[in-house]
């Protein structure tokens, strides 16, 4: 079981929060947040912290474990909020609707969608204060991820990602579809789009989000 702790800290920092699409940059760019000094926490973590490598990630569709997942970086984000300026996130539940989205099941997005807001007004998931978002175009996204390709998951997909850029150009209308009072939350963030960021220029704007 969680121990939950109050996200209002006296001073809490900046909870910035990057997503899209996959190959677009954004782990690689956090990675060189975090050789500068900031705190950053990844995509998948375990309780003690320690970032998850990508083979060991949860089967796309054990939602608990994904889920389990999300509440654990919301803890660990909302104690690390309290001692520094700002905090970055790669990825949040946010993708769990981009997943669902991509798939084009109705059902299913809108099962997720509940999920996080039942969570959001328990204090157990929060959202950013800001999401930037990373675009890259399919063809860039499948050429840059070559050699890890899952034949069985939509993202691996020249179609999947379609419909994947779909949900990323426009979260808050995509939420909105399934869950309006959700959409509301979403929609109290700050969002930023960069699109086809190099990894420097990626950088450089979530370095300046921290500052904001």
């Amino acid at each position: 079981m969680l121990t939950r702790h109050s996200s209002e800290h006296s001073n809490p920092g900046r909870l910035i929060t990057v997503e899209g699409p996959p190959g677009a940059g954004k782990t690689t760019a956090l990675q060189v947040l975090a050789e500068r000094g900031h705190r950053v926490i990844g995509e998948y973590t375990t309780p003690a912290g320690t970032t998850i490598p990508i083979a060991s990630h949860p089967a796309v569709d054990d939602d608990a474990a994904h889920q389990r997942n999300w509440l654990i970086k919301n803890e660990q984000a909302s104690s690390a909020r309290g001692q520094q300026r700002a905090v970055w996130l790669d990825r949040d539940w946010i993708s769990s609707l981009a997943y669902a989205y991509s798939l084009g099941d109705r059902q299913l997005l809108a099962a997720r969608a509940k999920w996080a807001f039942e969570c959001l007004d328990a204090g157990d998931l929060t959202t950013a204060d800001t999401y930037v978002v990373l675009h890259v175009d399919p063809a860039a996204s499948l050429a840059r991820r070559a050699s890890r390709l899952n034949a069985g998951h939509i993202w691996s997909t020249a179609a999947g990602l379609l419909e994947l850029h779909g949900f990323y150009a426009d979260p808050i209308r995509a939420i909105a579809r399934v869950h309006r009072q959700l959409a509301l939350r979403v929609g109290s963030a700050h969002w930023e789009h960069l699109q086809h960021p190099t990894i420097a220029e990626a950088v450089d704007a979530l370095e300046r989000e921290g500052l904001a």
